[in-house]
């Protein structure tokens, strides 16, 4: 358990920073607030006990109501989500709702390789380039054995001189004191329990209290990327029988997952998928799991065999979760045709991202 007094202090102590060029008075002052939130296990509410009804979204909430807001929120995540999902879903998810502040929770979700650098930029850009931008606040938080993206995304936070909660700021100083055990914040692995999720809830409202004092800042002009974001502008083609880039005799089936309620069900049986369109990149989401009846798929590209040329959907770690290819890395903008063919078992295709 973390004592009331204790949570405070660390979660003062996470304070990263509040950005800059941002209209925290005027945004602040409004009666109203929407809230997004885009991350993985963490932030869809599981603890250490399981899903938690008092997560740190919820409880978010509900001080920023203690505080006199009306508030709405909206949630993005889903066990493993990485960001380049997060991108995919955001625009219906979270971007439709025009919401005034965007909180990303992928610090434990991301690896540090270039990749995961350029997925999150990505999705930074796509945010921050709305028509009316959202505030966006990273969230980084770690894992039992200290495992954090922070290597990439603080430089990123400063580069767009962004808020930032740093959840090893304050909990790794009280962890070295002896004030509190990690079990006290959470599970062996990363997730938090009851006290954690309250934890990450006071380090946003500490935020939010910190910036209602400060005055609006003229807004500066987007930098150029950090690195490179090739996938900002990536949209969702969703299961479709009238999709017209897809050929396929493939149905079109219900799924479990709350983001991906649709598939297009690849088998021997049903056959495969040639998608044919223009683009200058496009990625394959696809439904893994570790029941037999998961199965593979030989992908080509433009008739070369991809690297590696299958796609297995049965996986130990796969519950239900969507993973993704990139059958057309980004690059000049052309025509390109993508061939899917099931190998054995069932392959369920969750739809395509394409820029």
């Amino acid at each position: 358990m973390i004592p009331d007094t204790l949570r405070r202090q660390i979660a003062a102590d996470t304070l990263e920073s509040c950005g800059s060029g941002i209209r925290w008075q005027s945004l602040l002052t409004k009666p109203k607030l929407s809230i997004g939130l885009i991350g993985g296990s963490v932030t869809q509410g599981y603890s250490a006990a399981g899903f938690c009804p008092t997560s740190y979204p919820v409880l978010f909430a509900e001080g920023l109501r203690e505080r006199g807001y009306e508030v709405e929120t909206n949630l993005c995540a889903e066990a493993g989500m990485g960001s380049m999902e997060g991108n995919l879903l955001a625009d219906a998810q979270i971007i439709s709702h025009k919401p005034d502040l965007v909180v990303l929770e992928f610090a434990i979700n991301e690896t540090t390789l270039r990749p995961s650098v350029i997925a999150f930029e990505s999705l930074l850009r796509k945010l921050l380039c709305q028509p009316e931008p959202p505030v966006v606040c990273l969230l980084l938080i770690r894992s039992m054995n200290d495992y954090s993206c922070e290597s990439f995304m603080l430089p990123l936070a400063e580069h767009y001189k962004l808020p930032c909660v740093r959840l090893r700021k304050g909990l790794n100083p009280a962890l070295e004191r002896g004030d509190l055990k990690w079990e006290d914040y959470g599970d062996p692995e990363s997730h938090p329990n009851d006290d954690g999720q309250r934890l990450l809830a006071d380090c946003l409202l500490n935020l939010i209290d910190t910036a209602k004092n400060l005055p609006d800042e003229p807004a500066d002009p987007l930098p150029e990327p950090w690195l490179d974001a090739p996938y900002q502008h990536l949209q969702y083609l969703h299961p479709n029988a009238d999709t017209e880039a897809v050929r396929t005799s493939a149905p079109i089936v219900a799924r479990r997952n709350h983001s991906f309620p649709e598939a297009w069900l690849l088998s021997a049986q049903n056959g495969g998928m040639q998608i044919e369109t223009e683009c200058e990149a496009l990625l394959i989401f696809y439904e893994t799991h570790h029941l037999p009846e998961y199965g593979a798929c030989k992908i080509t590209a433009d008739g070369e065999p991809l690297n590696p040329p299958v796609l297995h959907s049965n996986s130990i770690y796969g519950w239900g979760n969507a993973r993704f290819v990139a059958a057309v890395p980004p690059g000049p903008r052309k025509l390109h045709t993508i061939q899917l063919e099931p190998t054995e078992g069932n392959f369920y295709v969750l739809g395509f991202g394409i820029v």
